[in-house]
């Protein structure tokens, strides 16, 4: 017994000195940061407000009369960026979760849930609901470098609403996001 114990409390031991000498990382959760690439939330809350106040100007087009909302299939927002990293892809991502977001709690569209709609057909229930438009998304960059050495970025959230009766693309708009940032804050290839 005393030497279960003593093992138990060696080992106890080895891994407090680990921890203290930097081996062992801290465990915690993935957090989305503040800032993706010098952009904070209040730059995505502000490209994604002049998309759903387009897509609101756009959707007057469309009334279907009071208390009728559209249904819109909003796809991810593609990465079409210089760099595929991290910080690029963590953006869009971020770009399409608030525009599914917004348009959902907007009152003038229903965003259709594209996986709910594939597991009920695996289940055989039908699907009652048919999306009458495609959103499409695609952030793209430009780089352009200043005398002192500086990039000064420009970030475009281009979206796309294609009408899926008539196959016809029936509105598009493309939101400049712009930041300048120093040469290791750039997100270059």
């Amino acid at each position: 017994m005393k030497i279960v114990c003593r093992i138990v409390a060696f080992a106890g031991l080895a891994a407090v000195a680990a921890g203290m000498a930097g081996c062992i990382e801290p465990t915690g959760y993935p957090t989305m940061p503040e800032a993706v690439a010098g952009f904070s939330q209040a730059d995505i809350d502000f490209a994604v407000d002049q998309a759903v106040g387009g897509l609101a100007q756009y959707s007057a087009r469309y009334d279907a009369g009071e208390g009728v909302r559209r249904v819109v299939n909003v796809k991810d927002v593609a990465n079409d960026t210089l760099s595929r990293g991290a910080s690029a892809e963590a953006l869009s991502e971020q770009l399409g979760q608030s525009l599914r977001e917004r348009l959902t709690n907007d009152g003038k569209f229903i965003v259709y849930n594209e996986a709910a709609a594939r597991m009920a057909v695996a289940r055989g229930q039908p699907v009652a609901v048919v999306p009458e438009f495609v959103l499409y998304g695609k952030l793209q960059q430009r780089n352009m470098r200043r005398d002192n050495g500086n990039v000064y970025q420009e970030f475009s959230l281009n979206l796309r609403l294609v009408d899926i009766s008539r196959s016809l693309e029936v509105w598009q708009t493309r939101i400049p996001i712009l930041k300048a940032v120093d040469r290791r804050n750039a997100m270059v290839n």
